[in-house]
């Protein structure tokens, strides 16, 4: 494995902020973080890269441990949700900052890719949010890191300077196989982006698993809801829960839903139905007018596997 992450603890103020983590990953790999707040996924970041001391645990980068050396001495490049550039340098100068060797046509690629060739000359007060951020990619991967990592780069962006620029270090990651990390609040966009996906709870891993494993065989109610909407309805005296987009209206089944609201959500609507007095959502094509009966039905398969 190019990064193995064993047991890794964290101890602020006598108190556990990550606890036990352990992980593998492959070179390349994409894997996000995510979890509710304070459960610890900047403190991994910051223990990987050596921001943060850990407290028990080992990290072993290409084969390499790192957890015992300098952050300056790991081959690992930061981007921060705001990354800090040095005021009183324009964005070259702020690139090739303490950079003794480089290739100069990765530079001039990075720089076209990334669409900054006409503000090398900017200073950093000059920049918008996506320009900077822009910056502090490039800055990152001139250096040809072991391991990027991303903390909530894109949370300060608009949604089109946000598409753009995901669209842009997406495509480098994955033409040069940079293993990467990246603390990620935007759960739909995890599942769009990842290669795996680590769930935190109460400091520790709670799920660890491909996308479309981790959506479709949740390990619990919480982590279903935290990946997408949950509907639920008694089936043989059990309930039963499955995505909203996989309950399918038919001319006729044994299921009859009464119509209580609809809302317009993009594209389709979002609709609201009592089944033995449960609320179902589902969503449709079409407008459905309150009060209207309807059937439906879903495939087993499609049953989220929560006790």
């Amino acid at each position: 494995m190019f990064l193995k992450v064993n047991n890794l603890s964290k101890i602020y103020n006598s108190v556990n902020v990550i606890e036990n983590i352990t992980f593998s990953q492959k070179k390349g790999e994409i894997i996000s973080i995510i979890g509710s707040s304070g459960t610890g996924k900047t403190t991994v970041l910051n223990c990987l890269s050596g921001l943060a001391e850990v407290s028990s645990g080992t990290i072993f980068l290409n084969s390499t441990r790192i957890d015992n050396i300098s952050a300056n001495l790991r081959n690992i490049s930061y981007v921060f949700q705001e990354s800090p550039l040095f005021p009183h340098m324009n964005v070259l100068e702020n690139i090739l900052f303490n950079l003794n060797i480089y290739e100069k046509k990765d530079l001039d690629n990075l720089i076209k890719k990334t669409s900054i060739d006409l503000i090398l000359e900017k200073y950093p007060h000059e920049l918008s949010g996506g320009e900077n951020q822009r910056v502090a990619v490039v800055r990152s991967l001139i250096r040809k890191p072991d391991l990027l990592l991303l903390d909530e780069p894109f949370s300060n962006l608009d949604t089109p300077n946000k598409n753009i620029l995901k669209e842009i270090i997406l495509n480098i990651i994955k033409k040069n196989q940079i293993t990467t990390i990246m603390v990620n609040h935007d759960v739909k966009e995890s599942l769009e982006i990842s290669d795996r996906i680590i769930v935190l709870n109460n400091c520790k891993i709670e799920a660890f698993d491909k996308p479309d494993s981790i959506y479709k065989f949740p390990k619990n109610l919480k982590i279903a809801k935290l990946f997408g909407e949950v509907t639920s309805f008694k089936l043989n005296n059990k309930v039963t829960y499955i995505r909203p987009e996989n309950i399918n209206i038919v001319n006729h089944s044994k299921y009859k839903i009464k119509v209580k609201n609809s809302y317009y959500v993009g594209g389709k609507y979002k609709i609201i139905g009592s089944y033995l007095k449960n609320n179902i959502t589902f969503y449709h094509k079409s407008n459905i007018s309150k009060g209207e009966v309807l059937f439906f039905n879903f495939n087993n398969d499609d049953i989220l596997p929560i006790k």
